[in-house]
């Protein structure tokens, strides 16, 4: 429980992704299909179009939802729908220090399954559920029912 505890209380920093991948909102959902593939991530952030811009997030839900299937009245295909059309925007971002529970209350809160990591202007990781999921997965088994 002790390492649950410590877990809780570390900065996003730690668990955070520094290899995230980026891609121009120019490019087609197709081109981040293939990114996403290749890197085996869910989400790419979208790169600002210019210094007064900001960041977007684009992720496999948003591809599912409003590609593959955006309702009755929308028609778009992956080859001629460029990433910016269907990114989130603007993504919901954290300090590197705030603490891992902080941001997973964040997410919970705001419906989201990833934060990026800014110092400044600038994106240095993303945190998601699954990178805590799997640092609580590394934990030691603890059982109480251990006879000494």
């Amino acid at each position: 429980m002790d390492q649950l505890i410590t877990l809780r209380t570390l900065p996003a920093s730690a668990l955070m992704q520094k290899d995230y991948h980026t891609i121009k909102g120019s490019s087609t959902v197709a081109e981040a299909l293939q990114l996403m593939k290749k890197t085996g991530e869910s989400g790419l952030v979208v790169e600002p179009r210019n210094e007064d811009d900001c960041y977007g997030i684009v992720t496999e839900k948003d591809i599912l939802e409003k590609v593959i299937d955006p309702g009755e009245d929308l028609h778009r295909d992956p080859w001629n729908t460029p990433v910016f059309q269907i990114m989130s925007k603007p993504i919901i971002s954290i300090n590197p220090s705030m603490r891992i529970k902080y941001a997973l209350r964040l997410m919970k809160r705001t419906n989201v399954r990833r934060l990026t990591v800014m110092e400044g202007n600038k994106v240095i990781g993303v945190l998601n559920m699954t990178d805590v999921l799997h640092a609580v997965e590394e934990l030691p088994v603890h059982d109480d029912h251990i006879a000494l």
